[in-house]
């Protein structure tokens, strides 16, 4: 009998601003989602999972604090992610 393999799965509640918005899965006007990854996933995972480009997110704020992409992500947290923005 062969075993079976059981994915865990964290939920995120994902906010996706400016440019982003239209990566979000449930269309551009829409405002935060949820978001199911497996345990152990990081927020260059939730950007592959969205077809985010790397150099598209400067960046990802999880639960108001400042995170690099290599950030291992808990179930439960608000991740916030911002394009580059241009100006002066």
């Amino acid at each position: 009998m062969g075993r079976r393999r059981v994915i865990v799965l964290i939920a995120l509640e994902v906010v996706l601003y400016a440019s982003l918005r239209r990566y979000n899965p449930h269309g551009e006007s829409s405002g935060p989602f949820t978001l199911h990854l497996p345990v152990g996933s990081d927020l260059a995972s939730l950007l592959r999972e969205l077809k985010i480009p790397p150099h598209e997110s400067k960046q990802i704020f999880v639960d108001s604090v400042r995170r690099e992409q290599d950030y291992i992500l808990q179930d439960g947290e608000r991740v916030a992610v911002f394009p580059p923005i241009a100006g002066g």
